[in-house]
């Protein structure tokens, strides 16, 4: 009664795992086709999405080899096994590839990095205002003329005024960069940990699978 019960769970199992593998292949080819590659500008960040989707394959090879075990449990080799095993040993590659491509992407290129570099720009420039006494001026002088001071403001007002002026524009432009460093930070830990890491993982397991296919 259980051999019977084998006998037909087995075949469920392996089509059902194949089932996982094909839908693996397409999402793969679905990224990969979907990225610009005569881009230059940055690095095509591909490595995060196909780790993402790499344990449903894991999972598919896995159930197949179980049902074929199930099925064929005297047969040590079968085509079946060997497939799981290629497969197994191309994606263990594709991990341990992805591995240093993770390591590598830089991170000083991007429309935030744009923007932070920006940021710190705008922010040396606004020092030197404020440490320039003609500029300050000047900025008091616009300041009243905007309507922005008092009409019998004095020199010494307008100075103060343009001060304040532009240490709170420092201010914010020094909030703006640490928020924005604060975000790249944590950038380049979610990769590292959520990319690198599980890759290193799925290099062992696909590993392991690939022989546990043959052994």
């Amino acid at each position: 009664m259980g051999r019977t019960g084998n006998g037909r769970f087995g075949p469920v199992l392996r089509w059902l795992g194949l089932t996982m593998v094909v839908v693996l292949v397409l999402q793969m080819s679905a990224v990969l086709t979907g990225i610009d590659w005569s881009d230059d500008t940055a690095r095509p960040q591909v490595i995060g999405p196909l780790v993402a989707i790499a344990p449903m394959g894991f999972m598919g090879l896995l159930i197949s080899l179980i049902g074929s075990r199930l099925d064929l449990p005297e047969q040590r080799f079968t085509p079946l096994r060997w497939i799981i095993c290629v497969v197994s040993a191309l994606l263990t590659i594709g991990m341990v590839i992805a591995v240093p491509m993770s390591l590598s992407v830089n991170t000083a290129e991007g429309p935030a990095a744009q923007r932070l570099e920006q940021l710190r720009q705008t922010l040396t420039e606004a020092r030197k205002v404020r440490e320039d006494e003609k500029q300050v001026k000047a900025i008091g002088e616009q300041l009243a003329q905007a309507g922005q001071l008092p009409a019998d403001a004095s020199a010494e007002d307008k100075v103060r005024a343009a001060e304040d002026f532009v240490d709170t524009q420092i201010a914010q432009f020094d909030e703006q960069k640490t928020a924005l460093e604060s975000q790249q930070n944590r950038a380049s830990s979610q990769r590292l940990i959520g990319g690198t890491g599980s890759a290193v993982v799925l290099a062992i397991a696909f590993a392991l699978l690939a022989l546990a296919a043959v052994l």
